[in-house]
């Protein structure tokens, strides 16, 4: 395996990994809703998680044992996919940022946790049941009855769903990127033909 293979692998395993840690991250959140549908920016950030996933074991692949892959496959079309995986990355980072705005850096804040509960990334969603308060679709029955275990909660979802952001960033602009940056470089000094996938 040359340097560039080398590199390229190196890229793309870390590029899985923190893949597979987003989607892990947020299928959390899909396993803890109790009540109603998860958020819209939950099932995206799945989609997106999976799809980069895709992206990155077939290059993974291409680069160690699929070396016929980059005669089939053009490399701008490898370069698309690179750069669709990073826009997708970052528009789910921005989704959850603009999501979590009201959160208080998942602390209780000024206003003893409204911010947390009526935050749908954090609550999983609300549902009017006729009372004051809607009803926080991560919620658990024990929740209902304790409020300062309901808020221990949300903080602690809270707390995932910036560690996820950050993430979705960390892959969308600094992987993503550079490893389309570095598919660019090789296309150029390839003279078209890149020598490695």
């Amino acid at each position: 395996m040359g340097k560039s293979k080398a590199v390229t692998a190196v890229f793309r395993a870390l590029q899985l990994i923190l893949s597979i840690t987003v989607l892990a991250l947020t299928l959390t959140f899909l396993k803890a809703q109790v009540y109603g549908d998860p958020p819209v920016t939950t099932k995206f950030t799945i989609f997106v998680a999976a799809f980069t996933i895709v992206v990155a074991v077939a290059n993974l692949l291409g680069a160690i044992w699929w070396t016929w892959l980059e005669d089939i496959v053009p490399t701008i079309a490898l370069m698309a996919l690179d750069g669709i995986a990073a826009l997708l990355f970052i528009a789910a980072g921005i989704a959850w940022s603009i999501g979590l705005k009201n959160t208080h850096g998942c602390s209780l804040g000024d206003d003893d946790g409204k911010g947390l509960y009526l935050t749908g990334l954090i609550n999983g969603g609300t549902i009017d049941v006729g009372a004051p308060q809607p009803l926080a679709g991560y919620l658990r029955e024990e929740d209902l009855r304790s409020p300062d275990l309901a808020f221990g909660r949300l903080q602690g979802l809270c707390h995932k769903a910036v560690a996820n952001q950050s993430l979705m960033f960390v892959v969308g602009v600094a992987l993503c990127g550079s490893l389309v940056g570095l598919r660019f470089w090789s296309y150029k000094r390839g003279g078209g033909k890149v020598t490695y996938v």
